[in-house]
């Protein structure tokens, strides 16, 4: 019938109306450029424009990720050109990052939820990784002048596993695509998540709890943030900490600290489980790898 028609049109016409809106990342523009106007007090979703012909060619370039970021604890520099240092970007749906990681340097498990990423390798070996919403941990060992794709929205990471330093370039469809580490935000959040939920969560004691947020009780400098992709967030927020503060013991931890166990670690090493790996085992690709293999280095 013509209802029944008209019917199964506007369901195919909703759908794909939902589909479009849900496949971009950031809205569409709107206009030829808006470029951001950073100082404005009007909050909207993103970035008010600055007026016609008062912004400059300079608004459109940025030496973000000219050189390194500020070194971090987990021995990656990442720096970021986004809206916040490169405002003709704002409704554009575009923004860049350069993540420089020391020999074992990780850039630790963490989420973009508003973008997709893709990475180009300038130097080094690394392996990439995700997870999906089913638990299936998808990685590779990548290589100078390889591409990997990370989905939106998934836990992801990058570890150095190459005999030098490593550099990634790293390209966005989001002007600003937020990042949450896994860690700190469980074990670091302000204010702490209860430590009774955490230890339910992760199925351990609450002394536990307290033992690994002390052990990432530690400089937050050179770490993005949620709202503001580079460092001059996060450590803002612990500007007026009191005595309370969970970084203060940072300052007198002794020879436990956390990295000391690479520094000494022998041939049990962390690789040391997969000298036995079968032919099911996800590493079996890099058995017959050459000099860049990143386990040959541990043998």
């Amino acid at each position: 019938s013509s209802t029944k028609n008209y019917t199964i049109l506007l369901f195919i016409t909703i759908l794909t109306i939902t589909f479009n809106s849900a496949s971009a990342a950031d809205p569409d523009p709107l206009q030829d450029v808006c470029v951001a106007d950073l100082n404005s007090t009007i909050t909207v979703n993103g970035f008010p424009c600055k007026r016609n012909f008062t912004f400059t060619p300079e608004d459109f370039a940025s030496m973000g990720i000219a050189q390194p970021g500020v070194p971090n604890i987990f021995g990656t520099r990442v720096a970021v050109a986004d809206v916040y240092n490169m405002p003709g970007l704002n409704t554009q749906g575009v923004s860049m990052a350069r993540v420089d990681f020391e020999r074992d340097g990780l850039d630790p498990p963490h989420t973009h939820p508003r973008a997709s990423e893709i990475i180009f390798v300038e130097e080094g070996t690394l392996v990439a990784g995700f997870i999906t919403t089913d638990n299936v941990f998808i990685n590779k060992l990548i290589t100078k002048g390889e591409v990997f794709v990370f989905p939106r929205g998934l836990i992801h990471f990058q570890f150095n596993v190459g005999r030098g330093n490593a550099t990634i370039i790293v390209a966005f469809n989001s002007q600003n695509p937020g990042v949450q580490l896994i860690a700190l935000s469980t074990f670091a959040s302000r204010p702490q998540i209860p430590e009774e939920v955490v230890a339910r969560a992760f199925q351990t004691s609450v002394e536990e709890v307290r033992a690994i947020r002390a052990r990432l009780a530690l400089p937050t400098a050179g770490l993005p943030s949620g709202r503001q992709w580079d460092d001059r967030n996060m450590p803002s927020q612990y500007d007026k900490r009191d005595d309370r503060n969970m970084h203060s013991q940072y300052d007198k931890r002794d020879d436990r600290d956390m990295h000391l166990q690479y520094d000494k670690r022998d041939d049990r090493n962390r690789f040391s489980q997969y000298d036995n790996r079968d032919d099911h085992n996800m590493y079996l690709q890099y058995d017959k790898h050459d000099d860049r293999n990143m386990y040959s280095r541990f043998d």
